[in-house]
């Protein structure tokens, strides 16, 4: 029975429910479609600003990995450029071995030494290429050795020691004056390159030890920043899961409300009905 042609309360209950279903799709559907609950602070203001200062210190350790990974390379660089220097050590200490003997002839003697000052050639180029994105710890020019960060905060730094493994500096002590032209400098220069074989060592123990540091620190910020990732996922993404069957829910709400405001509509059509002309 209609109450009030003025005032369909039927019309208006149905149709708040349709609205009010409406809404909640369409709040359902940008939860899933943007994957998170939390989108603005006025939905949660509490996880909101978690979440973002987390977003923040997630952002700071991705310069910090980018500086450790930075220094990785620049201390992968100089151990690769070491290894390589050893080895040519030994390649020179069999050259300088071999000018020892004193039966040589004139024209061997000279060959053992231009194959010599090659070798020691070669080496300054190693030690001269061995460099990444302009920085060299091999050739003297980083007295001070290369920090990089290592936190969010940027309180903390890890540093590459700056070397010198140019000839005749403090660690190839073999130096330009050793020669192969006679049996005594022969010999000199075996005594300089096995001290230099030594000190070479030393120094890449020391470089593996900086090495591995490096890539400690630089795991720990990476298990850091997954972490950060997973604690602001829980705290504004979305369950999509339970949102897609919510949507499911909300899409039948929807068309039962649209039903009932048809329906509702329809009750005043039966006034009508007391005024058609009886036939």
């Amino acid at each position: 029975m209609v109450d009030s042609l003025n005032n369909t309360t039927g019309v208006l209950g149905a149709l708040k429910y349709l609205q009010s279903s409406t809404q909640d799709l369409n709040g359902a559907n940008a939860r899933v479609a943007s994957g998170l609950r939390v989108a603005t602070s006025s939905e949660d203001p509490t996880a909101y600003n978690a979440a973002a200062s987390m977003r923040g210190q997630s952002a700071s350790l991705s310069v910090v990995t980018m500086s450790l990974s930075r220094a990785e390379s620049v201390s992968d660089t100089a151990i690769a450029a070491g290894e390589q220097i050893s080895k040519l050590l030994i390649e020179m200490q069999k050259t300088a071995t071999a000018a020892m003997g004193e039966d040589l002839t004139d024209d061997q003697r000279n060959d053992y030494a231009l194959q010599f000052e090659n070798q020691r050639k070669q080496l300054e180029q190693f030690v001269s290429n061995a460099s990444f994105d302009n920085d060299n710890l091999l050739d003297g020019s980083k007295p001070l050795g290369v920090s990089f960060v290592a936190d969010a905060e940027a309180t903390h730094t890890l540093s590459l020691k700056g070397r010198n493994f140019m000839p005749g500096g403090p660690v190839v002590t073999l130096g330009s004056y050793h020669d192969l032209h006679s049996v005594t400098n022969a010999k000199q220069a075996v005594d300089a390159i096995t001290e230099s074989i030594k000190n070479v060592g030393d120094q890449l123990q020391e470089m593996t030890a900086e090495n591995k540091r490096i890539e400690a620190q630089k795991g720990f910020v990476s298990k850091l920043a997954d972490a950060l990732a997973s604690g602001v996922s829980r705290m504004v993404d979305t369950d999509l899961a339970s949102e897609s069957a919510l949507v499911q829910a909300l899409q039948v709400k929807q068309q039962l409300s649209s039903q009932a405001v048809s329906i509702a509509n329809s009750a005043p059509n039966a006034l009508l009905s007391l005024f058609q002309p009886i036939a």
